[in-house]
């Protein structure tokens, strides 16, 4: 069987492949607040964004649980949506001094509740 990008994949396999990447990314963007961004960066703006990197591979693998689970759908969506929107926000507020996107960021934290809660409820539901 041959597969093309073009091929449209299962849910529970967009979950898995947003993990992983959501993961690549996490991994990279930490080595380069370690490394490029240790000596410009103060002591609480790098706490800020290494809190944004943390988050992030917390939901990627979420996601890749998730995906491993045979999930999809919108508690995929919100975790996703919710960690894209919360970690973003906090690599912004500290990589161009905008400060007011740390009142931006509690709705990244809210949609990733969200989206967890959704799938606990689900599975109540089993």
């Amino acid at each position: 069987m041959t597969s093309s990008l073009l091929t449209p994949v299962p849910r529970a396999s967009r979950a898995l492949a947003a993990g992983a990447l959501w993961g690549a990314l996490g991994i990279a963007l930490g080595a380069f607040g370690a490394h490029a961004l240790s000596e410009r960066l103060s002591a609480a703006d790098l706490a800020i964004f290494e809190t944004g990197v943390r988050y992030q591979m917390y939901a990627a693998l979420a996601l890749l649980a998730l995906g491993t689970a045979g999930y999809g759908g919108w508690p995929v969506r919100l975790l996703l949506l919710g960690s894209v929107i919360f970690s973003l926000s906090l690599y912004l507020l500290v990589g161009l001094n905008v400060r007011w996107l740390g009142a931006v960021t509690p709705v990244g934290g809210v949609l990733m509740i969200a989206g967890l809660v959704w799938l606990g409820l689900l599975n109540l539901r089993r």
